[in-house]
């Protein structure tokens, strides 16, 4: 940036954190969607439509982290060299690096942190899987309102220690 390198810097917490993403309409209901609000509920402050911008954002350490879905390969791959060179995280939801070949599998889901602490906070709540993982554990019905009222609960406590 006007002539120095870039370097990214970043909190490392969530709870503290600046998270971009271009839409919330971008993400797919269901579990996607899901995994959307729980960021949107750990992060203090969402935002949208920077779109490419926000990658740039990360990668100069003006904020922390972005989290997209349903992109095609030309809306990220020129981003991961960058902000990785920044000395960013940027991955699919699971961790997996983003390459040609990984894409069918991330369905276009990418997250692009600061650092590797925020990262590995992202990944444990976009990780695939991880809210079914959650839900299985509760054998009846009638045990999954409770389950979600104590993630409500626990993120704003959370919340509130930061």
């Amino acid at each position: 940036f006007n002539g120095e390198p870039v370097t990214t810097v970043g909190c490392d917490k969530l709870c503290e954190s600046n998270m971009h993403s271009s839409t919330p309409h971008m993400f797919a209901p269901g579990e996607e969607e899901d995994k959307f609000r729980l960021m949107c509920r750990a992060v203090k402050r969402p935002m949208y439509g920077a779109d490419c911008y926000a990658y740039a954002l990360v990668a100069s350490g003006f904020t922390d982290l972005v989290v997209e879905a349903d992109l095609g390969l030309y809306d990220y791959c020129a981003l991961v060299p960058v902000v990785e060179g920044a000395g960013g995280v940027m991955t699919s939801w699971t961790g997996e690096r983003l390459t040609l070949q990984s894409h069918e599998m991330n369905k276009g889901r990418v997250v692009a942190c600061a650092n590797e602490k925020l990262h590995e906070e992202a990944v444990k709540i976009l990780g695939q899987g991880q809210l079914k993982r959650y839900l299985s554990q509760f054998q009846s019905a009638h045990m999954v309102p409770m389950f979600i009222a104590g993630v409500v609960v626990g993120a704003v406590l959370s919340r509130r220690r930061c």
